[in-house]
């Protein structure tokens, strides 16, 4: 199946976005192996590529949860990264948890 994204629309323009962060930031983590990050990361840590990459999403909903509560009391936005960014890099993990899934990185076996 092949297709065009539409930028005009809201929420394929938001997957646009996912896919130029994923591109950029996988060539600073990786050289050409999808995912191979979040196996090392998981090696080191004793646990599964699924717990490593589990890991960043709860970071990046924490960051969100102190975040949030602030913009909506009174439009406070952070110094650096802003809340749009954090929202897009969770989405960008999400999709990576299902790819990593898909290669079977969540099953307890794969633990060291």
């Amino acid at each position: 199946m092949s297709f065009e994204l539409d930028p005009d629309n809201d929420f394929e323009a938001a997957i646009i976005a996912m896919v130029e962060t994923h591109r950029s930031k996988a060539a600073d983590y990786t050289d050409g192996a999808a995912n191979q990050n979040f196996y090392d990361t998981a090696y080191q840590l004793s646990q599964s590529a699924g717990h490593a990459c589990e890991t960043l999403i709860s970071t990046k909903q924490a960051r969100l949860r102190t975040l949030l509560p602030k913009f909506w009391a009174g439009g406070a936005k952070p110094n650096n990264e802003s809340i749009y960014d954090t929202l897009l890099d969770r989405a960008v993990y999400s999709v990576i948890a299902m790819t990593i899934w898909n290669e079977g990185g969540y099953t307890p076996e794969e633990v060291a």
